[in-house]
């Protein structure tokens, strides 16, 4: 699990004007808490945040936040719990901060990657990947980035689960091992219409059935017209 250093620095100001004060400035207000201690509230660098959370941990990473306190620092080793991002720039405008401790064990949500071209979908089937991240409890340094599945083998409808996962020694998986990982299912065929003649509204000929001319009059067996009766007033 990777690890970076992050500076922040305590702020005073709460409330939606403070903050879009500080996001002006080029910080992003952050709270601090656990480990029995009380919230506190700081902000760091936009600029320096973002790429502390673009390693290849990604949300994993394990921080050591050095809040600046007059002439005194104070470094806490913290992980992200939460993140809120702008709706329509998708930068981040929030992130709280969970103090850990290196000995505690912790639980985390590691995501899973599929590696190789499956058989199955090489006859013609459709792969769908069900299970995109798991929860695992290790110490903080024992986090893995990411749990590795190879499809190389699967064929049409056979699937791999959370057991199938090569899980690295000291990780301890607590998802439902039988939880569906990915699967590969048979494509899906459409039917085809049905026929005309079937669909035919009663009294309408189906297309391209044969058709009888229509007769300029009826005719009796003697060959003689057949009058019609006159409709009555």
């Amino acid at each position: 699990m990777e690890r970076v250093t992050l500076k922040a620095q305590p702020r005073d100001g709460t409330g939606k004007g403070a903050a879009r004060g500080l996001r002006r400035g080029g910080l992003v207000p952050a709270v601090v808490y656990g480990r029995g201690r009380e919230a506190k509230a700081v902000a760091v660098e936009a600029r320096a945040l973002d790429v502390a959370l673009h390693t290849h941990a990604g949300r994993n990473v394990l921080i050591d936040l050095e809040i600046a306190n007059g002439g005194a620092g104070e470094s806490t080793t913290v992980i992200v719990k939460a993140a809120q991002r702008d709706l329509f720039r998708h930068h981040l405008i929030h992130v709280d901060f969970h103090a850990i401790s290196l000995t505690d064990t912790i639980e985390m949500n590691v995501p899973v990657v599929l590696n190789g071209n499956a058989k199955g979908v090489s006859e013609g089937g459709v792969i769908e990947h069900h299970l995109r991240e798991v929860l695992v409890e290790c110490l903080p340094t024992q986090v893995p980035d990411r749990l590795e599945l190879d499809v190389t083998e699967l064929l049409v409808g056979r699937s791999l689960h959370a057991s199938d996962l090569v899980v690295p020694d000291g990780v301890k998986l607590l998802t439902d091992p039988d939880e569906v990982v990915v699967t590969v299912v048979a494509p899906r065929v459409h039917e085809e219409a049905a026929p005309a003649a079937a669909a035919a509204v009663e009294g309408v000929p189906a297309e391209g059935a044969p058709t009888v001319p229509e007769a300029a009059g009826a005719t009796t067996a003697t060959g003689k017209p057949i009058k019609a009766e006159a409709e009555k007033s």
